[in-house]
């Protein structure tokens, strides 16, 4: 244990004070706080700019379609009649709109004439906006009264009881995203800093020298410990950001939101537990032990660094994978293919916590799932650590499958 602390203290100090790990820290705090921010950043642009609208036809049809419109935009003015064809510089001239529409009350129904900057963001908007004055111009009724008979009262109820509302749980999906998104940035990029390191170790014969005086085994055991001690020191600072700037950005729109026209910001809108810190702290070092020590397994079988991209292709395949489940495990996260997927190791961290932030697991499930993985990374880190032992010292042509197999076996 005295050589494993000996070469743990040497990585860590060598990776904790590495400019690369350094600038990785504060660009990805950076990254952070505009995905944190640029909701509230954009919420406002799109509010006060692509939902203008100038309506022109009789002031009573007008009217009705302004109060129709209400939900998704924003009526700049109203005019009678429109003498020429709605140019750019006509936009600009009333407040800058976005579109103008052409109101006709014909004997068929409601007929709208479009003329837009963006004709995509108008065909069907307008259309599902103003079929309440449609149905009231067919029945000879007051759209008024077609939009008060149309609202259907609906009271959603979680029966988990861990969120208040709707909007509670979609925000939780929000963050459950931003988290999942944090666990495949961080497990990825530090198995390639892995990758690298051991590559470059072998290829400048520096490998030699170590396992002439030292346990492959142990050396690479206090590699990953050291790669997963700075991975935690790194999204500590990540996470924190994230928190931080979520919560004042939701502070500052709390009291001017109204003025400003902002969007909520990512983490702002929801209350981060410590339980879930906890699960995606626990689910990272699981999933980075095993994917760790495969990535150095698979380094210590290159001979030239140009090799590198060759095994680490079909490593980066079972964590794609991965992430792809676990945003299908964020919308059903009780389906029993998820649940399956939730308890196999390599792709278990993502999927399990994935359900953990949106759902209540069952206690069985979430300790079946740890106790997996935990085998799965031991079961792993026998077998790397095989290649590993072999790999380090083995030059020339890269060995094949069939050689591999057989050092396993051996």
């Amino acid at each position: 244990m005295n050589t494993i602390g000996i070469v743990f203290t040497a990585e860590f100090t060598r990776r904790i004070r590495s400019r690369a790990f350094l600038a990785g820290t504060v660009i990805g705090a950076a990254g952070i706080l505009v995905l944190t921010l640029l909701p509230m950043l954009l919420g406002g642009m799109t509010s006060s700019a692509s939902k203008k609208v100038v309506l022109v036809g009789d002031p009573t049809l007008t009217a009705q379609a302004s109060k129709a419109l209400a939900r998704d935009f924003e009526v700049a003015s109203t005019l009678p009649r429109l003498d020429q064809t709605p140019t750019a510089a006509f936009l600009d001239a009333h407040g800058k709109a976005a579109a103008v529409a052409v109101l006709t009350a014909r004997p068929g129904g409601l007929h709208v004439t479009v003329y837009a900057r963006d004709p995509s963001q108008f065909r069907e908007s307008f259309g599902r906006d103003l079929a309440t004055v449609q149905i009231g111009l067919a029945l000879g009724v007051p759209a008024a009264r077609v939009e008060a008979s149309s609202k259907v009262p609906v009271d959603v109820h979680d029966v988990s009881g861990r969120f208040a509302d709707a909007a509670a749980a979609d925000a939780a999906k929000g963050v459950a995203y931003f988290f999942v998104i944090l666990l495949y940035l961080a497990i990825l990029l530090n198995a390639q800093a892995i990758l690298t390191s051991v590559a470059e170790e072998k290829t400048n014969r520096i490998a030699e020298l170590l396992v002439a005086t030292l346990d492959p085994a142990r050396l690479l055991a206090a590699k990953i410990l050291a790669s997963a001690a700075t991975s935690f020191i790194q999204l500590g600072a990540w996470i924190a950001t994230g928190i931080v700037v979520g919560r004042v950005a939701a502070a500052v729109l709390t009291h001017g939101g109204a003025a400003t026209g902002g969007e909520p910001s990512l983490l702002g809108t929801v209350d981060v537990s410590s339980g879930e810190i906890l699960a995606f702290l626990a689910f990272f070092a699981l999933g980075f032990a095993q994917y760790g020590v495969l990535y150095a397994a698979a380094a210590s079988l290159v001979n030239r660094t140009e090799d590198l991209g060759s095994v680490a292709g079909p490593l980066v395949i079972p964590v794609v994978i991965a992430f792809v489940l676990a945003t299908i495990a964020m919308q059903v996260p009780n389906d029993p293919k998820i649940v399956v997927c939730s308890l196999i190791p390599l792709i278990s961290p993502f999927v399990m916590f994935a359900r953990v932030a949106v759902t209540n697991v069952p206690a069985w499930q979430l300790v079946v799932s740890l106790v997996l993985n935990a085998g799965g990374a031991v079961l792993l880190a026998w077998a790397s650590g095989k290649i590993y032992r072999v790999g380090l010292l083995l030059y020339g042509r890269p060995p094949s499958l069939r050689q591999v197999i057989a050092t396993l076996r051996a």
